[in-house]
């Protein structure tokens, strides 16, 4: 009975061990979305490190061409969703830019592109 015990007890810390690892380990990366509702962009991204304690900082940037249109930011541990809009006009094509950085650390940038209709 007390070897039973002894391997239970291994098993339940092995089980438990694996579990933790499960949860840290997240994917990292960075999503952004560009919808329109009539003449306003709606400009939202999703991004993270892959543990709960990184440190994610991000800006979002809306350009039409090469022009500036606006831009957004946040920063928070873990990962971020956020968002922002403002007016554009139909028939152009923007293109929303997601920079973001973890512990300090720059990602690649993430682009997307679409057209007002």
């Amino acid at each position: 009975k007390k070897r039973n015990f002894i391997l239970a007890t291994l098993l339940v810390c092995i089980l438990f061990t694996v579990s933790a690892q499960a949860i840290e380990l997240r994917a990292t990366g960075g999503t952004p979305s560009l919808v329109f509702n009539g003449t306003t962009a709606k400009c939202s991204a999703i991004c993270g490190g892959g543990k709960s304690s990184d440190t994610v900082e991000a800006t979002l940037t809306l350009y039409q061409g090469t022009t500036y249109i606006d831009s957004w930011n946040d920063s928070g541990k873990d990962s971020l969703n956020f968002s922002g809009s403002c007016k554009v006009e139909r028939g152009k094509t923007y293109k929303l830019v997601l920079t973001y950085s973890v512990n300090g650390v720059e990602k690649p940038s993430v682009t997307v592109t679409n057209t007002c209709r």
